[in-house]
């Protein structure tokens, strides 16, 4: 398999291969581990709440979920979710 991929990238930043390299895995470094979490393990794409700023404030909620989660060394979400699922007092110690 090839998996190479030939991407481009406007910037205004100098042209300095070091700095645009940093600047690109900064960004994909936010997208995998916020907006591919968000949507694959939160399903936030799919979600049906579309009145107001319902959508708006459950992203907020979803966000600051994950932060709480890695704030208390969890790594995988999915296994934050599993451990939390159904224990009341364990999600309360995270917020007290």
């Amino acid at each position: 398999m090839d998996f190479s991929t030939l991407s481009y990238y406007i910037s205004s930043l100098p042209p300095s291969s070091t700095r645009l390299a940093k600047v690109i895995r900064q960004h994909w470094h936010i997208e995998n581990r916020l907006h591919w979490v968000k949507d694959v393990i939160f399903n936030e794409d799919e979600n049906k709440q579309r009145a107001g700023k319902t959508p708006i404030n459950l992203s907020i909620i979803r966000t600051w979920v994950l932060s709480i989660f890695r704030n208390n060394g969890f790594e995988s979400i999915k296994g934050a979710i599993d451990y939390f699922a159904h224990n009341l007092p364990a999600m309360l110690s995270l917020i007290a």
